[in-house]
């Protein structure tokens, strides 16, 4: 069992900002899968550990701290007993229901063409890092991408991968997606890696 409130200390410290539209869906996908008493259960644990912010007034277009954004999906793994597969699904969640990457992605009509702009549309939702296709193999049907400057929690990669899953599943029209981390600063790497693979 993780310390929760020497990791809550640590990422009240991180200096990114995010969208709150990343937190609103998680808190849309809790609702869903916990019940209201479950978002009272995370705004309690939350301000049992020194977050002073009502999750329910969180708007979509304000800028957060990510490490408390990041908090949430701990606390929530934590409080909710949930596996690293509800994690994953979360992230498949959150792409499936963000109304950013809906209206980005009805611009695209290949998962090449809007990995090439990731970049541009990762900035729409966070002030830090970057992201960026690094390899499109359509040949031999995959693709590798890299996160950089991201550093939070290793959870978030997980939830990360769920939401890489369900943007390729849906720009590739296909539902046999495998993702894979392969490089991850959280063991040492200087960069998150991704590597995207279809039949």
């Amino acid at each position: 069992m993780e310390n929760l409130q020497q990791i809550a200390d640590e990422l009240k410290n991180f200096t990114g900002k995010v969208r709150g539209e990343a937190f609103r869906t998680r808190l849309e996908y809790i609702r869903k899968k916990e019940g209201e008493e479950g978002v009272k259960s995370l705004q309690k644990k939350m301000n049992d550990l020194g977050v002073d912010i009502d999750l329910e007034k969180i708007s979509r277009d304000a800028w957060m701290n990510e490490g408390i954004n990041s908090l949430s999906v701990v606390v929530a793994k934590e409080i909710f007993n949930w596996s690293e597969e509800d994690v994953f699904n979360l992230g498949r969640f959150a792409f499936k229901t963000s109304f950013l990457t809906k209206t980005v992605l009805k611009y695209f009509v290949s998962m090449e063409k809007a990995l090439l702009v990731a970049d541009k549309y990762w900035k729409k939702y966070y002030d830090f890092g970057e992201l960026k296709l690094a390899e499109f193999n359509k040949k031999e049907k995959y693709a590798v991408v890299r996160k950089k400057g991201y550093e939070t929690h290793p959870l978030l990669c997980i939830q990360h991968i769920g939401y890489i899953t369900a943007g390729a599943e849906l720009l590739l029209r296909n539902d046999n997606i495998f993702v894979e981390e392969t490089k991850c600063i959280h063991k040492g790497d200087e960069y998150h890696e991704y590597k995207i693979s279809w039949n």
